[in-house]
């Protein structure tokens, strides 16, 4: 079993192969992003939006595949998986400092098109910790664990941080 936090020594083997490669850049880019496809360090859900979890709340916290079309759930990277790329691939980066650049690029809140559209939301960090709303292949794992954390934290009172 693969744990949130866990990094493959492979993976930055492949990066500095494709790195050395004589691959053209966009075409290092598409394979980087690809290798990142359900890995728990990518699309590290990291805060929820306050329009995103009362859409939980209105469905008792189950999943909730569908949204109003209106409050469509979506991920909000902090930098896209393509600027990471282009960064990776300015220059080699030692084995740390990769990894510290997917991990604090990769960061995602997981708000609303509405909340998208305007730019403007109030959130709530996760604990990264607790392994919530890890990457899949499509989408993202919500399961009891996440469902129960929502439960727990509707009960506490919630100061909401705002993201301009």
């Amino acid at each position: 079993m693969l744990f949130w936090n866990y990094k493959s020594n492979y993976l930055y083997e492949i990066y500095l192969n494709l790195f050395d490669s004589d691959f053209a850049t966009e075409k290092k880019k598409i394979i980087l992003k690809s290798l990142f496809v359900g890995e728990h360090f990518s699309w590290k859900i990291i805060a929820i939006s306050k329009l995103c979890f009362k859409e939980y709340k209105k469905n008792n916290f189950k999943k909730v595949t569908k949204f109003k079309k209106i409050n469509k759930k979506i991920l909000r990277h902090k930098i896209n998986i393509s600027q990471t790329a282009k960064i990776l691939f300015s220059k080699k980066f030692p084995a740390k400092d990769f990894w510290e650049i997917i991990i604090e690029n990769e960061k995602t809140h997981l708000i609303t098109k509405e909340e998208r559209d305007s730019k403007e939301y109030f959130y709530i960090y996760i604990p990264i910790e607790g392994g919530y709303f890890l990457n899949q292949n499509s989408g993202f794992e919500y399961s009891i664990k996440e469902e129960y954390f929502l439960k727990i934290l509707d009960k506490e009172k919630i100061e909401w941080k705002k993201k301009v």
